[in-house]
C-alpha cells in the first residue's frame, strides 16, 4: 500500500477512530486503526467489539492499493506532530508502516490486517433520515440522565423509540427521566424500539457537529448503524428491558411555576456553594411570585437566594438534588421552563417548549 493523504483530512479521521481503539484490552490489534486504500479512497476502520466506525478520506492520491493494521495512538500522534504540513505519504513494508512528511520519517510496526474484526458497512437503504443538528441536540438532551453505574443494565443507554414522522429518545438513572423528541423527514415503514450504547451516541454527537445535514440511520436485530457522507457509525444495541418510563411521568400536577432558564439555573448554582455530600440537597420554597432557594450543611454554613417566579398553586416546599437540575437546565435551549409538582415527596416535572420533558425525584433534607 502507498497513498499521500491530506493531512487535516488525515487528522481529522484519526481523531474520530482512535476515540473508539480500547484503551486496555488483551488483544493488541484493538489498539490499532485499520487501513484500507482502495478506488481512490483511504477507509480508516476502528472497533472495540461494541462500537465500531469506517470513516473515509477521499483527500488521497492512491499509488498501490492495499491494507495496514498499526497503532492508533502512535499514528495520530505522528499525524498531530504534523499538522503543518499539507500532505503525509503513508506506505507499507510486509507488516510495518512508514510515514513520510516533508523532512520526517517514522516507521510503525503494525500487526497482520486480517487478524482485525470485521467492522459492519451500511451501504444499503437506512430504515430512516434525520437531520444532523437535529439528533445531536436530542441526544445532548438526554445523555447526560444515563445510568453510569447501575445493575439494570438498560439503563445504560439510550431508548429510541420512532412512529410514524416521529422519533423520541429517552434516559433514566433511577433517581431522574429525560426524553426528547425530533421529527423525521419521512415515517417509518413499521414502529421500533432499540436501545444504543453511551459511547456509541457520543460519536453521533460527535460526527453531526462536523457539518452534517442528515443522517441515515439503520436498526437491525443486535445493532444500529448510523451513515453520514463520510463515516459509518456501528454499535451493538444494549440488551434488556429499558424500565416502563411512562408509569413515572406524573399525568398531572397541582403546583406550576414559570421561571427564567438562565436565572434560576444561576440561583440554584448560588444556593449549592454551600452543600456538601452529606447534605447535598436545595430545598425550594414556592410562593405567589418567587420561590426561595435554601441550604445548610454542618460545620458549612447556610445560603438563602430567591428567584422571581409566576406560579399557580397553593405554596410548596420541595427539595432537589441541585445537580440534577442544573444538567437539565444547561440543556434546554429555550429562555423560560415550566416545573410541574404536586407533593414535597413525589416526582416534579420540568417542561421546556413541547420537545424536552425531565423527571426529577425530590430528596428528603429530613
Amino acid at each position: 500500500m502507498k497513498v499521500i493523504a491530506q493531512t487535516a483530512a488525515l487528522q481529522e479521521a484519526l481523531g474520530l477512530t482512535s476515540s473508539i481503539v480500547a484503551a486496555r484490552t488483551p488483544k493488541p490489534v484493538l489498539q490499532c486503526v485499520k487501513l484500507i486504500a482502495a478506488e481512490n479512497v483511504l477507509t480508516l476502520l476502528a472497533t472495540d467489539l461494541e462500537v465500531g466506525c469506517r470513516c473515509q478520506i477521499t483527500a488521497v492520491q492512491i499509488d498501490e492499493e492495499g491494507e495496514a493494521l498499526v497503532p492508533a495512538d502512535r499514528l495520530s500522534g505522528i499525524v498531530r506532530e504534523s499538522s503543518g504540513e499539507d500532505s503525509l505519504t503513508i506506505e507499507t513494508e510486509k507488516q510495518a508502516v512508514h510515514v513520510r512528511g516533508a523532512g520526517s520519517h517514522f516507521k510503525i510496526f503494525g500487526y497482520d490486517p486480517g487478524e482485525y474484526p470485521a467492522v459492519a458497512d451500511f451501504a444499503d437503504k437506512g430504515d430512516f433520515q434525520i437531520s444532523a443538528p437535529a439528533l445531536a441536540e436530542m441526544i445532548g438532551k438526554t445523555l447526560f440522565a444515563t445510568a453510569k453505574v447501575h445493575s439494570h443494565y438498560a439503563m445504560s443507554g439510550i431508548l429510541w423509540e420512532a412512529s410514524g414522522k416521529k422519533l423520541e429518545l429517552v434516559a433514566t438513572d433511577g433517581h431522574r427521566l429525560a426524553k426528547a423528541r425530533g421529527s423525521l423527514s419521512k415515517s417509518v415503514s413499521k414502529p421500533f424500539t432499540a436501545i444504543g450504547p453511551t459511547k456509541l451516541m457520543s460519536l453521533i454527537q460527535r460526527i453531526a457537529g462536523d457539518g452534517e445535514k442528515a443522517l441515515d440511520v439503520k436498526i437491525l436485530e443486535n445493532q444500529m448503524l448510523i451513515r453520514s457522507d463520510r463515516a459509518v457509525l456501528v454499535g451493538s444495541l444494549v440488551q434488556g428491558n429499558f424500565p416502563k418510563y411512562t408509569d413515572v411521568i406524573p399525568k398531572e400536577s397541582t403546583c406550576k411555576a414559570s421561571l427564567n432558564t438562565t436565572e434560576f439555573e444561576h440561583r440554584i448554582r448560588q444556593a449549592a456553594l454551600l452543600t456538601n455530600e452529606e447534605s447535598r440537597g436545595v430545598k425550594l420554597s414556592f410562593q405567589t411570585e418567587t420561590v426561595t432557594l435554601s441550604s445548610r450543611a454542618p460545620e458549612t454554613g447556610e445560603a438563602e437566594v430567591t428567584c422571581p417566579i409566576k406560579f399557580d398553586g397553593d405554596p410548596i416546599d420541595i427539595a432537589f438534588n441541585p445537580t440534577f437540575l442544573t444538567d437539565a437546565l444547561r440543556v434546554t435551549g429555550t429562555e423560560a421552563i415550566t416545573l410541574e409538582m404536586s407533593a414535597s415527596n413525589k416526582p416534579a416535572v420540568i417542561k421546556a417548549g413541547s420537545d424536552f420533558l425531565y423527571v426529577l425525584m425530590p430528596v428528603d433534607l429530613g
